[in-house]
């Protein structure tokens, strides 16, 4: 079993947190918007996103982003690709050497035109970015 944490707590990081739990994994969900976590941990549903998709009770939610980050096997960064840099530099302070982080959004930064990976790797240089 991996320790996964899943950052980012809208329609594609909860299926896959439910995805990765069900394969096994012991799974912490992270979002900015606390909100979003005091929903998820009390109902254990995404009502406004997944509405019927119940979540399993051990699955941990979490705004502390230490917590979602450290000791983990490997992070899956699911938020959208607007906010791919402005996590990115939240994660900088937190990520461990060589750790693993899974970019599963699509698009590109729209200043830059930075695929997300190079994004990502610009901003946490420690990391193994895949995609």
């Amino acid at each position: 079993m991996a320790k996964i944490g899943v950052i980012g707590a809208g329609s594609w990081g909860t299926a896959l947190a439910l995805l990765l739990y069900k394969n096994g994994n012991e799974v912490t969900v992270w979002s900015i918007i606390e909100s979003e976590i005091a929903m998820l941990k009390e109902k254990h549903e995404h009502t406004d996103k997944l509405p019927g998709v119940k979540l399993p009770e051990d699955m941990k939610f979490t705004t502390d982003l230490k917590e979602a980050v450290k000791g983990m096997d490997a992070l899956v960064l699911a938020v959208p690709s607007p906010f791919t840099r402005s996590t990115s530099k939240l994660l900088k302070t937190v990520v461990e050497d060589n750790q693993i982080i899974v970019n599963v959004a699509k698009g590109i930064e729209e200043d830059t035109l930075m695929t997300l990976s190079d994004v990502i790797e610009e901003e946490v240089p420690q990391a193994q970015v895949a995609v």
